[in-house]
Protein backbone atom coordinates (compact mmCIF):
# COMPACT_ATOMS: atom_id res chain seq x y z
CA UNK A 1 0.00 0.00 0.00
CA UNK A 2 1.30 3.46 -0.89
CA UNK A 3 2.19 6.08 1.69
CA UNK A 4 -0.71 8.35 0.70
CA UNK A 5 -3.27 5.56 0.98
CA UNK A 6 -1.91 4.52 4.38
CA UNK A 7 -2.11 8.11 5.62
CA UNK A 8 -5.66 8.51 4.28
CA UNK A 9 -6.91 5.33 5.95
CA UNK A 10 -5.21 6.24 9.22
CA UNK A 11 -6.79 9.70 9.13
CA UNK A 12 -10.22 8.20 8.46
CA UNK A 13 -9.79 5.80 11.39
CA UNK A 14 -8.80 8.68 13.68
CA UNK A 15 -11.68 10.84 12.44
CA UNK A 16 -14.16 8.06 13.19
CA UNK A 17 -12.62 7.33 16.58
CA UNK A 18 -12.66 10.93 17.87
CA UNK A 19 -16.46 11.54 17.89
CA UNK A 20 -17.09 7.94 18.95
CA UNK A 21 -14.99 8.39 22.07
CA UNK A 22 -16.02 11.98 22.83
CA UNK A 23 -19.73 11.75 22.07
CA UNK A 24 -20.46 8.06 22.29
CA UNK A 25 -18.45 7.32 25.43
CA UNK A 26 -18.55 10.89 26.83
CA UNK A 27 -14.78 11.04 27.26
CA UNK A 28 -13.15 14.49 27.65
CA UNK A 29 -12.19 15.96 24.28
CA UNK A 30 -8.49 16.07 25.12
CA UNK A 31 -8.47 12.38 26.03
CA UNK A 32 -10.52 11.45 22.97
CA UNK A 33 -8.11 13.45 20.80
CA UNK A 34 -5.07 11.73 22.33
CA UNK A 35 -6.60 8.29 21.74
CA UNK A 36 -7.60 9.22 18.18
CA UNK A 37 -4.01 10.27 17.49
CA UNK A 38 -2.83 6.94 18.88
CA UNK A 39 -5.23 5.16 16.52
CA UNK A 40 -3.89 7.23 13.64
CA UNK A 41 -0.30 6.30 14.47
CA UNK A 42 -1.13 2.62 14.96
CA UNK A 43 -3.06 2.27 11.71
CA UNK A 44 -0.42 4.18 9.79
CA UNK A 45 2.40 2.00 11.14
CA UNK A 46 0.50 -1.15 10.19
CA UNK A 47 -0.29 0.04 6.66
CA UNK A 48 2.86 2.01 5.83
CA UNK A 49 5.00 0.85 2.89
CA UNK A 50 7.84 -1.29 4.20
CA UNK A 51 10.44 0.12 1.83
CA UNK A 52 10.08 3.80 2.78
CA UNK A 53 13.08 5.47 4.46
CA UNK A 54 12.68 6.18 8.15
CA UNK A 55 13.51 9.91 8.41
CA UNK A 56 11.19 10.92 5.58
CA UNK A 57 8.38 8.92 7.07
CA UNK A 58 8.98 10.44 10.46
CA UNK A 59 8.72 13.96 9.04
CA UNK A 60 5.54 13.14 7.17
CA UNK A 61 4.04 11.38 10.18
CA UNK A 62 4.73 14.45 12.32
CA UNK A 63 3.02 16.70 9.79
CA UNK A 64 0.05 14.34 9.57
CA UNK A 65 -0.24 14.13 13.36
CA UNK A 66 -0.06 17.92 13.62
CA UNK A 67 -2.82 18.26 11.06
CA UNK A 68 -4.96 15.67 12.88
CA UNK A 69 -4.43 17.51 16.17
CA UNK A 70 -5.47 20.80 14.59
CA UNK A 71 -8.60 19.19 13.14
CA UNK A 72 -9.59 17.85 16.55
CA UNK A 73 -9.09 21.24 18.18
CA UNK A 74 -11.03 22.96 15.41
CA UNK A 75 -13.89 20.50 15.79
CA UNK A 76 -14.26 21.37 19.47
CA UNK A 77 -13.93 25.10 18.77
CA UNK A 78 -16.51 25.00 15.97
CA UNK A 79 -18.98 23.21 18.21
CA UNK A 80 -18.54 25.88 20.89
CA UNK A 81 -18.94 28.70 18.37
CA UNK A 82 -22.14 27.18 17.03
CA UNK A 83 -23.49 27.14 20.60
CA UNK A 84 -22.41 30.75 21.05
CA UNK A 85 -24.15 31.85 17.84
CA UNK A 86 -27.35 30.07 18.83
CA UNK A 87 -27.40 31.63 22.30
CA UNK A 88 -26.65 35.10 20.94
CA UNK A 89 -29.76 35.00 18.77
CA UNK A 90 -31.87 34.42 21.90
CA UNK A 91 -30.30 37.13 24.09
CA UNK A 92 -32.20 40.40 24.40
CA UNK A 93 -29.57 42.68 25.95
CA UNK A 94 -27.84 44.71 23.17
CA UNK A 95 -24.47 45.19 24.96
CA UNK A 96 -24.24 41.46 25.69
CA UNK A 97 -25.15 40.62 22.10
CA UNK A 98 -22.41 42.99 20.92
CA UNK A 99 -19.89 41.39 23.32
CA UNK A 100 -20.71 37.93 22.00
CA UNK A 101 -20.52 39.16 18.40
CA UNK A 102 -17.00 40.39 19.11
CA UNK A 103 -15.99 37.02 20.58
CA UNK A 104 -17.38 35.26 17.52
CA UNK A 105 -15.52 37.60 15.19
CA UNK A 106 -12.20 36.91 16.92
CA UNK A 107 -12.95 33.19 17.16
CA UNK A 108 -13.73 33.01 13.44
CA UNK A 109 -10.43 34.74 12.64
CA UNK A 110 -8.40 32.33 14.77
CA UNK A 111 -10.19 29.25 13.41
CA UNK A 112 -9.66 30.45 9.84
CA UNK A 113 -5.94 30.97 10.38
CA UNK A 114 -5.51 27.58 12.06
CA UNK A 115 -7.29 25.92 9.14
CA UNK A 116 -4.88 27.63 6.76
CA UNK A 117 -1.84 26.65 8.84
CA UNK A 118 -2.36 23.74 11.29
CA UNK A 119 1.03 24.43 12.90
CA UNK A 120 -0.60 27.41 14.65
CA UNK A 121 -3.05 25.21 16.55
CA UNK A 122 -0.96 24.61 19.67
CA UNK A 123 -0.36 28.34 20.18
CA UNK A 124 -4.11 28.90 20.56
CA UNK A 125 -5.13 25.52 21.98
CA UNK A 126 -6.39 27.04 25.23
CA UNK A 127 -8.64 29.43 23.33
CA UNK A 128 -10.08 26.65 21.18
CA UNK A 129 -10.67 24.09 23.92
CA UNK A 130 -11.18 26.17 27.09
CA UNK A 131 -12.18 29.78 26.53
CA UNK A 132 -14.58 29.22 23.61
CA UNK A 133 -16.62 26.45 25.33
CA UNK A 134 -16.73 28.46 28.55
CA UNK A 135 -17.77 31.60 26.69
CA UNK A 136 -20.71 29.61 25.30
CA UNK A 137 -21.59 28.42 28.82
CA UNK A 138 -21.46 31.96 30.24
CA UNK A 139 -23.62 33.27 27.40
CA UNK A 140 -26.09 30.47 28.07
CA UNK A 141 -26.12 31.48 31.73
CA UNK A 142 -26.92 35.07 30.76
CA UNK A 143 -29.84 33.86 28.66
CA UNK A 144 -31.11 31.96 31.71
CA UNK A 145 -30.82 35.09 33.84
CA UNK A 146 -32.81 37.10 31.30
CA UNK A 147 -35.58 34.51 31.38
CA UNK A 148 -36.16 35.01 35.11
CA UNK A 149 -38.88 37.42 36.21
CA UNK A 150 -36.43 39.11 38.61
CA UNK A 151 -32.85 38.53 37.39
CA UNK A 152 -30.06 38.64 39.96
CA UNK A 153 -28.32 42.01 39.58
CA UNK A 154 -25.14 40.69 41.18
CA UNK A 155 -24.99 37.72 38.82
CA UNK A 156 -25.63 39.89 35.78
CA UNK A 157 -22.84 42.27 36.83
CA UNK A 158 -20.45 39.38 37.37
CA UNK A 159 -21.38 37.87 34.00
CA UNK A 160 -20.66 41.15 32.23
CA UNK A 161 -17.26 41.34 33.97
CA UNK A 162 -16.38 37.79 32.93
CA UNK A 163 -17.41 38.49 29.35
CA UNK A 164 -15.15 41.54 29.36
CA UNK A 165 -12.28 39.37 30.58
CA UNK A 166 -13.00 36.84 27.86
CA UNK A 167 -12.77 39.60 25.26
CA UNK A 168 -9.27 40.40 26.51
CA UNK A 169 -8.26 36.74 26.46
CA UNK A 170 -9.62 36.31 22.93
CA UNK A 171 -7.64 39.36 21.78
CA UNK A 172 -4.46 37.91 23.29
CA UNK A 173 -4.86 34.61 21.49
CA UNK A 174 -5.71 36.40 18.24
CA UNK A 175 -2.26 37.99 18.56
CA UNK A 176 -0.64 34.66 19.48
CA UNK A 177 -1.91 32.98 16.31
CA UNK A 178 0.10 35.54 14.29
CA UNK A 179 3.28 34.95 16.34
CA UNK A 180 5.07 32.87 13.63
CA UNK A 181 4.85 35.80 11.20
CA UNK A 182 6.12 38.19 13.86
CA UNK A 183 9.06 35.92 14.61
CA UNK A 184 9.85 35.81 10.89
CA UNK A 185 9.58 39.61 10.76
CA UNK A 186 11.99 39.95 13.69
CA UNK A 187 14.49 37.69 11.93
CA UNK A 188 14.12 39.55 8.62
CA UNK A 189 14.60 42.90 10.33
CA UNK A 190 17.73 41.68 12.11
CA UNK A 191 19.22 40.27 8.90
CA UNK A 192 18.44 43.45 6.98
CA UNK A 193 19.80 45.72 9.73
CA UNK A 194 23.04 43.71 9.85
CA UNK A 195 23.33 43.77 6.04
CA UNK A 196 22.66 47.52 5.86
CA UNK A 197 25.14 48.20 8.64
CA UNK A 198 27.84 46.15 6.90
CA UNK A 199 27.20 47.66 3.47
CA UNK A 200 26.95 51.26 4.64
CA UNK A 201 30.04 50.99 6.82
CA UNK A 202 32.03 49.87 3.75
CA UNK A 203 30.79 52.73 1.60
CA UNK A 204 33.71 55.05 0.60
Amino acid sequence: MGRGAATLLAAVAAAVTLPLLALGLSLPWWLALALALAVFGGVWLVLKPSGDPGPGLTDEAVLDARSATAQGLLLEATTAMDRLRKVRREIQDPPMRAEIAHLLEVGDKVVREVREDPSRAMAVRRLLTFYLPNAASVADGWRTLEARSVPSTARMTQTREVMGGLSQAFAKYADDVAEPELQTLDLDLKVLKDALKADLSNTP
